[in-house]
């Protein structure tokens, strides 16, 4: 009975986080405009603001930095900047291309071009007071994918906004830029120059490493790599489809403070569980080519029915790692020193009106989580309504919002051992769905990002 009480009153303070207006709305646009020369406005496909989907988002020192993905025609600009203005929310503010537009405006004739990018999706700050991303080099245009160029990893000075490094990733690691939406920045604690950066394979269900000092890169395959296909049904917005995208998000813990080495959680996004790897391993390019890794890559556990989550986080002054829960609507936390249960879990935010595919999560330099979500279930499966808003950034005080709950490290586990697998009545596995993407041609206002022409194309990818 006492464990029921205290779980009880976990819940309410978590609930009481909720309502207490600790998270505050930053940022938000009806639709996304672009601050650039106006004759690239009016060209033919210069700008379709339909097909401006923010992919995202990350906060270092009063500015926001935001990615737009090349998926659609007239796109002005993949990697751009938002400087941020109090009071909030700072509504419908015009994108800056970053750091300038020369960088992110393509050649007329497609052609590669080592001083220019293509496709950004979540750009990364690290503590060096550098953004790094990756440019997939690909214009992934419904019946007209392009690979304009080879995927490559950048890193821009944020003091100076200036280009520093470039790496064309080889074939030898990725055949194309395809599927690479998310990385995580793996620095040394005393030296900037040490750093490693680990990027998810989405569609190829494979891990690629950079080690930039020594500027090679290799790639990981594992089965936990891949999606459950148990999971990969979705309901959001009324609307039921399937996804079959496979490792999404890596996050890292502190460093061991006798290895030096990291533990690497990660997830596939189609999948309601959590693994494992030691960075000791993914540093390690003779690792990488091995038939069979024994047990270095681990099963953590089950965040819980419908929990599957694009990006998570870990914060390195609490321990604990957020995690945004696309179907339902809500941002979760776990103390990473308590085991992994969905009883040692707690919701601290949840919106149901605004939050519509929670896409991107970050933690910055100043003990906050940002979030944003970006309505591309509407793309896809039903309209945007672009007189509505439908890009939100959020921030909450890390301290602040886990206070009270199981998440707080001041707060006992409700259970002591981990759950491995789903509950007795298997209630996330659900019957499979074949959705229909609704076609439309350009900038129009329907989905149509899958793989074709034709009115019977899937939609494809977040």
């Amino acid at each position: 009975m006492a464990t029921v009480a205290r779980v009880a009153l976990l819940l309410l303070a978590g609930l009481v986080a909720l309502a207490s207006g600790q998270v505050d709305e930053v940022l938000k646009w009806q639709r996304v405009d672009y601050d650039v020369p106006a004759e690239v406005l009016q060209r033919e496909n210069g700008y379709i603001p339909i097909g401006n989907i923010p992919m995202g988002a990350v906060h270092h020192k009063n500015r926001v930095f935001v990615a737009v993905a090349r998926r659609r025609w007239g796109i002005p600009s993949t990697l751009n900047v938002v400087d941020l203005s109090p009071p909030f929310p700072n509504t419908n503010v015009i994108l800056k291309p970053y750091p300038n537009f020369a960088l992110n405006e393509l050649r007329a004739d497609l052609q590669p071009d080592a001083n220019r990018i293509v496709t950004v999706y979540r750009p990364r700050v690290d503590r060096c007071d550098r953004l790094w991303f990756v440019d997939t080099g690909m214009m992934e245009i419904p019946g007209n994918f392009t690979v304009v160029q080879r995927p490559s990893v950048w890193s821009i000075d944020l003091n100076t906004n200036e280009p520093i490094h470039r790496f064309e990733i080889p074939k030898e690691a990725v055949e194309t830029g395809y599927g690479l939406t998310s990385i995580t920045l793996d620095v040394d604690p005393s030296d900037c120059e040490k750093v490693f950066v680990y990027i998810s394979d989405l569609q190829t269900y494979r891990m690629v490493v950079y080690d930039y000092a020594n500027r090679r890169a290799w790639r990981f395959l594992h089965n936990y790599f891949f999606l459950n296909p148990l999971e990969g049904d979705y309901l959001i917005q009324g609307i039921n489809f399937a996804w079959d995208d496979g490792i999404f998000s890596i996050a890292l813990g502190n460093p061991d403070p006798v290895t030096k080495f990291r533990t690497a959680y990660f997830h596939a996004l189609s999948s309601n569980s959590e693994f494992t790897v030691s960075t000791s391993v993914l540093r390690n390019e003779t690792a990488s080519q091995r038939s069979w890794h024994g047990t270095d890559f681990q099963l953590l556990g089950y965040r819980g029915s419908k929990s599957q989550s694009s990006i998570h986080a870990f914060d390195p002054e609490t321990g604990v790692i957020f995690f945004a829960l696309i179907q339902q609507n809500a941002i979760l936390c776990w103390d990473s020193n308590k085991p992994f249960a969905p009883q040692n879990m707690a919701i601290v935010y949840k919106n149901d009106r605004d939050i519509v595919y929670p896409n991107d999560l970050s933690i910055d330099q100043n003990g906050y989580v940002w979030f944003m979500t970006n309505s591309i279930i509407k793309l896809l499966y039903t309209q945007l309504n672009l007189d509505e808003f439908n890009f939100f950034v959020w921030r909450a005080n890390i301290k602040q919002i886990i206070k009270g709950t199981v998440c707080d490290p001041a707060s006992p586990p409700n259970v002591n051992s981990a759950q491995r697998f789903g509950d007795e009545n298997n209630s996330d596995r659900v019957t499979f769905f074949e959705f229909k993407d609704k076609y439309g041609p350009g900038g129009g206002p329907y989905g149509g990002w899958g793989h074709g022409n034709g009115p019977n194309r899937p939609g494809r990818r977040p």
